[in-house]
């Protein structure tokens, strides 16, 4: 099952671009599909995909691909954990460009697309040749006037 699931992301994502991989995003959401609903998956996708990776593993590296092969469902389960947790790191990332205007929540004063500090993500550049400043930094020239470096 949880072979089917990160097989429906990816397929999914790549039958967008490709039509190669519509048939196995189709099997991926039928296997998906099947096992929410407590029936069991008929299609054999999961076997299939396992046979497919660790048979390509085999011909580069028999000992990794026996190893993957014993432990391809605790591998599955790894990267189903992995990609549920980047897609809430992802989300709550977005949210917060879209909110506070950087990446790390109110807190933060970083702006994620200038690459600077500050508490808005505009800069000004200082082009007053007197002021010694440093990229994304504050800076007070000698003639008081203060700016910031982009």
């Amino acid at each position: 099952m949880v072979v089917c699931f990160i097989a429906l992301f990816v397929f999914g994502f790549l039958a967008i671009f490709s039509a190669r991989y519509r048939p196995f995003a189709k099997e991926a959401f039928n296997c998906v599909f099947k096992r929410m609903t407590l029936r069991k998956c008929d299609t054999g996708f999961d076997k299939k995909l396992k046979a497919k990776i660790t048979g390509k593993l085999m011909n580069k590296s028999p000992k990794f691909g026996a190893f993957v092969y014993k432990n391809f469902e605790t591998i599955s389960w790894a990267f189903t954990l992995i990609l549920i947790v980047s897609l809430i790191y992802s989300a709550i990332g977005i949210y917060n460009i879209a909110v506070y205007n950087n990446c790390n929540g109110p807190g933060s004063t970083y702006c994620p697309l200038t690459g600077s500090y500050g508490t808005e993500c505009t800069t000004t550049v200082c082009d007053n040749p007197n002021c010694n400043c440093t990229t994304g930094g504050d800076c007070i020239c000698p003639s008081g006037e203060a700016c910031k470096v982009g």
